[in-house]
């Protein structure tokens, strides 16, 4: 089973630090986007007997610190832990929910992809992710 315990980056700055015990996962989720920049906590799974060559992953996050910090949404990544020539990658998909109204329910989930690395990803790396793709966090 592969050590996921540490640092990971998504294309978009956010850092995640990870701490898994048996097959449990917590941590936090420090947020690099507008409307959700700060520091989250996080919760997961993973896969205790893991092949080889893969790992399955999941983690929340609850964009709500206090009653006045409050986003009214919640993430789910679902993905796996690779080793992809030589580096470390937990490759996810995910699912953003905000809260709205029922006749509003057809717009509340978006869906996406991260790619986390042990490795911050550079000023321009980021700044073409903010602007080309959906990005996981409430903005």
């Amino acid at each position: 089973m592969a050590n996921l315990s540490g640092k990971w980056y998504n294309e978009l700055g956010s850092m995640m630090e990870l701490e898994v015990v048996d097959d449990t996962i917590t941590g936090t989720f420090t947020a690099n986007t507008n409307g959700s920049v700060g520091v989250y906590p996080l919760t997961g799974r993973t896969d205790s007997d893991a092949s080889p060559d893969s790992q399955a992953v999941g983690f929340v996050v609850a964009w709500h610190r206090t009653p006045e910090d409050n986003l009214h949404s919640v993430t789910a990544w679902s993905g796996q832990y690779q080793i992809i020539d030589g580096k470390e990658i937990l490759t996810t998909q995910w699912l953003l929910t905000r809260e709205h109204i029922p006749e509003h329910n057809w717009s509340s989930t978006v869906v996406g992809h991260d790619t986390f690395t042990r490795t911050p990803p550079s000023k321009e790396t980021i700044e073409v992710h903010l602007h080309s793709s959906l990005v996981p966090e409430p903005v």
